[in-house]
């Protein structure tokens, strides 16, 4: 059950991550001939790639998962400081 739990978290934090860096770092609605991907944004997915690899490689569940819920959290603090001005 413990690992069953653990799979869905991953799956559900790790669409939450990848779907918000790859919003974060595209163009926006900039009308210039200039292209403004912010490649920086798509740290803290890799950020939860390697709290992953941590988890299931390294078997240090508590550190990986640690990395993986800071990762999502930061795209949390995100919304709510959007959602709140």
């Amino acid at each position: 059950m413990k690992s069953g739990l653990n799979i869905i978290w991953l799956i559900f934090s790790g669409a939450f991550v990848l779907l918000f860096s790859l919003w974060m770092s595209g163009p926006g609605i900039a009308e210039t001939n200039e292209p403004t991907y912010r490649l920086y944004f798509m740290i803290p997915f890799l950020v939860w790639l390697i709290g992953v690899f941590i988890q299931f490689y390294y078997k240090h569940f508590l550190f990986g998962f640690f990395v993986t819920l800071g990762a999502t959290f930061f795209y949390v603090s995100l919304v709510i400081q959007a959602a709140l001005l």
